[in-house]
C-alpha cells in the first residue's frame, strides 16, 4: 500500500491551516485574504487527494477530524518552517526590506522546487528536466522568487549554480518544509492502519555491517510497505542531508558535543578499535605483541581529518611511536579487505566491520590491546524532528539490535558528555 498522495501545494495548505485554526471557512478566508470559494475548493481538493475528510462539517462551522489534525501538524510544521526563512532573510541586509510577510504568504511549492532542483542538478537544463518542466519555466520561477526575496538566490559559476548566503536559508528551510509534507502523508496512512513512506538512512561505516542491516530487516518484517533508503558517504556529507531533511537519522560514531545546535544525539553502545590483518597473517599465532612491533609493518590507515584516523594517531603518539610510514589511506571496506587479504598490511578499524570476514576465515583480529579507543556509536537526528511512524519504529530497532552481543567484546556504552543514552 502506498502512502496517500499528497501535492506540495502552499496555497492549500496554507488554506487548509486557517480552517483548521479558525474553523470556518469564512473566518479563514478573511485571515488570509482570500475569497470564501477559493479556500473551499483548496479543502476539497486536498480531502479527494487524500480520500479521507478533513473535517466534520455543522450549522457552527468546520472541526478537523483526527485525520485532518494529523495533516494540520505536519503542514503547520512545514509552514513553520517556511515562516522562519522568512524572517531569518528579512533579517539579512541584503534582502529588500518587509519582505517577510511576502515570502511567508506569496512562496510556492514551484518557487521551491525550481531552486531545489536548480541547486541539485547546476543548470536550468538539468533542473528542467528534473521537474518536467520547460527552461523557461525554471528561469521564471527562480527569478519570481529573487524578486519576492529583493536578493540573488543562486549564482552561475564554472560549477554550475552555486547558493548565495540568502538562498542557503531558503534552501534549508524549503527542504525540511517538503520533508514535514511527505511525512504527512504517511501520518495518514499511520492513522489508517498501515505504517508506510520512505525512511532514509545516513550509514557510517562501523555500522553498515551489523547493526543497521539487522535493524532494517527486522523493520521490514514488521511493515513490509516501508521503502528504506541507505546512504553512505562522509560523515559532513551525512550531517549536511541531515540537518536539510534528505536523511531522517544518520547511524555510527557519535561527536561529543553534537557538532550542529539543531541535531541531538543518543549513544547506543561503545566500539573499540582492533588491530586486522589477513587469516593466516604471520602475526596472527603471536603472543604478547607491541604496538611498536606493528608500527615497523605495512599499514591500511583511515583517511587524514577523520575521527578514526585521530584516534589512531592518539594512540601511536602516546606509546612514543611515529605514524607509520607511506601507508595506503582508504575507508571503503571492500578495499580495505582486498589490500589485507593480497598482502600482509594491517589495518586498525573496529572489529564490528569485519563480522563476516572474521566468521568466513577471511580476516582475522590480531592478539594486541588497544587501550582508550572506544567510542560512542550511536543515532544522530535533528533535534526538532517529530519522526513518522516508520522513522521512530527504525530507531526502536536499533536500540533493541545495539543490546544484543553483537560481537564478543562489545560494550555496554557510557555515553560522553554533551550524549545523550535515550
Amino acid at each position: 500500500m502506498q502512502p496517500p498522495t499528497l501535492e506540495p501545494n502552499l496555497r492549500r495548505l496554507r488554506a487548509f491551516v486557517g480552517v483548521v485554526r479558525e474553523g470556518s471557512v469564512h473566518r479563514a478566508a478573511d485571515l488570509l485574504h482570500l475569497t470564501q470559494p477559493t479556500v473551499t475548493r483548496a479543502i476539497q481538493k486536498l480531502e479527494r487527494d487524500i480520500g479521507q475528510p478533513l473535517f466534520e462539517r455543522t450549522s457552527t462551522g468546520m472541526t478537523a477530524t483526527a485525520i485532518g489534525l494529523a495533516a494540520a501538524r505536519r503542514a503547520q510544521r512545514a509552514l513553520g518552517y517556511l515562516q522562519a526563512a522568512a524572517d531569518e532573510l528579512a533579517r539579512m541586509p541584503e534582502a529588500t526590506a518587509g519582505c517577510a510577510p511576502r515570502i511567508a504568504h506569496a512562496l510556492t511549492s514551484r518557487h521551491l522546487q525550481a531552486l531545489i532542483a536548480l541547486s541539485d542538478h547546476g543548470t536550468q537544463s538539468a533542473a528542467a528536466a528534473a521537474l518536467s518542466l520547460s527552461q523557461p519555466a525554471i528561469t521564471q520561477a527562480l527569478s519570481d522568487l529573487e524578486r519576492l526575496v529583493g536578493t540573488p538566490l543562486l549564482l552561475r559559476t564554472s560549477r554550475g549554480m552555486a547558493a548565495t548566503a540568502a538562498g542557503e536559508v531558503l534552501l534549508r528551510r524549503g527542504k525540511l518544509a517538503l520533508a514535514e509534507i511527505d511525512a504527512c502523508a504517511s501520518d495518514i496512512a499511520a492513522h489508517l492502519g498501515t505504517i508506510t513512506g520512505t525512511v532514509a538512512v545516513g550509514v557510517l561505516p562501523i555500522c553498515g555491517t551489523l547493526l543497521v542491516p539487522r535493524a532494517v530487516n527486522r523493520l521490514l518484517r514488521d511493515h513490509p510497505h516501508l521503502r528504506i533508503v541507505l546512504v553512505d558517504g562522509p560523515y559532513d556529507t551525512l550531517l549536511h542531508k541531515l540537518r536539510d531533511g534528505r536523511l531522517d537519522v544518520i547511524v555510527g560514531p557519535l561527536r561529543p558535543p553534537s557538532p550542529a545546535g539543531d541535531t541531538r544525539q543518543e549513544a547506543l553502545f561503545e566500539g573499540a578499535l582492533s588491530v586486522i590483518a589477513r587469516q593466516g597473517h604471520p602475526l596472527a599465532a603471536r603472543r604478547g605483541l607491541t604496538l611498536a612491533e606493528l608500527s615497523r609493518c605495512e599499514w591500511v590507515l583511515p583517511a587524514r581529518e577523520t575521527p578514526a584516523r585521530a584516534i589512531i594517531e592518539r594512540v601511536m603518539a602516546r606509546a612514543g611511536l611515529p605514524m607509520p610510514d607511506n601507508p595506503v589511506e582508504a575507508n571503503a571496506l571492500a578495499t580495505l579487505r582486498a589490500l589485507l587479504m593480497e598482502s600482509d598490511r594491517l589495518a586498525m578499524i573496529s572489529r564490528h566491520q569485519i563480522y563476516f570476514e572474521e566468521r568466513g576465515g577471511m580476516l582475522a583480529v590480531l592478539p594486541i590491546d588497544l587501550p582508550d579507543t572506544a567510542r560512542a556509536i550511536g543515532m544522530t537526528v535533528r533535534a526538532d524532528a517529530h519522526p513518522p511512524a516508520g522513522v521512530q519504529s527504525l530507531l526502536e530497532h536499533l536500540r533493541v539490535a545495539a543490546r544484543e552481543p553483537l560481537l564478543a567484546g562489545s560494550g555496554a556504552v557510557q555515553p560522553p558528555a554533551g550524549i545523550s543514552s535515550r
